[in-house]
């Protein structure tokens, strides 16, 4: 529904972003809508004490910046480019125009948001071994992406996903079975984030 209502869309705004290049910054309006068309994208804050907080991955298809421009509120966080690729840019104008003839845009934009709503209570209440695994491969795959040339480690990456040192090790171990990711020593390396990034989607 959504790719067919956005083909609709007049004078389409697509911006090419390379790797480490800020889409948006926490606390800056939120005027417009980014729709993932490829390549990979993460959202993270700085915690009070100057710490980078992982919090999300995009890939295509993916919407994101919706939260905060629903709410008329500022960006809650920083969005930055992981992998090169492109995004479709939505201005407040354009999705105004969008929900007002075409409804079910809207009660898409609402669906998702219930179940990312879902989702958090999820994470925040029961931490289901699914939902770890997720935050994991997720975690692993964005600080990959943003500093290939560190060596992460177990703690590093559990205290990204929010887990735990155990939890990450048998997940690391599931991975390299699938022969996602490939381990020599303690470096590990990632032949295909957007097949990786596809395994944890289908392993919520």
């Amino acid at each position: 529904m959504l790719e067919e209502i956005l083909k609709q869309l007049p004078n389409k705004l697509i911006k090419e972003y390379s790797k480490g290049d800020p889409v948006y910054s926490e606390g800056e309006a939120a005027d417009l809508l980014y729709i993932v068309q490829e390549g990979i994208f993460g959202l993270y804050f700085n915690t009070p004490s100057g710490k980078e907080s992982f919090l999300r991955v995009f890939t295509k298809g993916d919407i994101f910046g919706h939260r905060s421009y629903f709410s008329n509120s500022p960006y809650h966080a920083n969005a930055v480019c992981l992998k090169k690729g492109k995004v479709l840019i939505i201005s407040r104008e354009q999705c105004d125009n969008i929900c007002l003839t075409s409804p079910a845009l809207l009660k898409q934009m609402t669906k998702l948001m219930a179940e990312e709503l879902g989702a958090a209570e999820t994470r925040l209440a029961g931490m289901a071994d699914k939902s770890v695994k997720r935050r994991i491969v997720e975690a692993l795959t964005y600080l990959k992406l943003k500093n290939p040339d560190h060596t992460w480690t177990r703690k590093e990456i559990a205290d990204f996903a929010m887990s735990t040192f155990e939890s990450v090790a048998r997940v690391l171990t599931e991975l390299e079975e699938q022969q996602l990711i490939h381990r020599d020593g303690r470096r590990i390396e990632i032949p295909d984030e957007a097949k990786l990034l596809q395994f944890a989607v289908e392993n919520y």
